[in-house]
């Protein structure tokens, strides 16, 4: 007898960035999802620790603390937990049926199509922003994404390392500020879908004003 498709509920193993695209597209297929009325754990309360998290991994990358790290990673737990939970809900109601589990937005164990990573983003131009010290990003949009990611940093010799990588849904006038005046920055972004993040684009270069 064949086996029955279910939603993955593997979510303690995967990196901070996956579990965050992971938990935005569960959260995002099932809201108005006629198939799931009732889900349990209630979508809000998710969201609210999938809030917790994000908040908690940008203070942790930003300034790297032991203790940043450490509230972050509690954070996570609760999380993965209720995701989990949310997928025992999704299977309860699926009862194999396929469809049913793909617009829910979870990962199964026997996906419909083969989905890939996006392609390079393209199109990247760093323009003045209307202040100074302000830089406007904008690329060409991409179909089937669930966000970008971002990052910059100084043109230097030696090379700097990349700072701190942001996100958007936008392809179009994303501003990066504050930055030095007088000084050379580059940029470049990929696209993230549910299979995960694309390479990063060419590079953008400009002098901020």
């Amino acid at each position: 007898m064949a086996t029955k498709a279910k939603a993955l509920i593997g979510f303690a193993r995967m990196k901070d960035d996956e579990l965050m695209v992971a938990a935005t597209t569960i959260i995002g297929a099932m809201t108005t999802n006629p198939h799931f009325t009732t889900p349990t754990p209630a979508l809000d309360d998710v969201q609210g620790l999938l809030d917790d998290f994000t908040a908690k991994l940008a203070a942790a990358r930003k300034r790297g603390s032991p203790e940043d790290t450490a509230i972050k990673d509690e954070s996570k737990e609760p999380l993965t937990l209720a995701l989990q939970q949310l997928a025992y809900y999704v299977n309860s109601v699926a009862q194999g049926k396929l469809s049913v589990l793909l617009s829910s937005g979870f990962a199964t164990t026997a996906p419909a199509t083969a989905s890939l990573v996006p392609l390079p983003v393209q199109g990247l131009k760093a323009s003045d922003g209307r202040q100074s010290g302000q830089v406007r990003i904008d690329f060409l949009a991409q179909k089937r994404v669930l966000l970008y990611e971002y990052s910059y940093r100084k043109v230097t010799v030696p090379t700097q390392a990349w700072g701190e990588r942001m996100v958007t849904t936008s392809s179009r006038g994303n501003i990066i500020a504050p930055l030095e005046v007088g000084e050379w920055y580059e940029f470049r972004v990929r696209a993230v879908n549910t299979q995960g993040p694309g390479d990063w684009s060419q590079m953008a270069t400009i002098l901020v004003r």
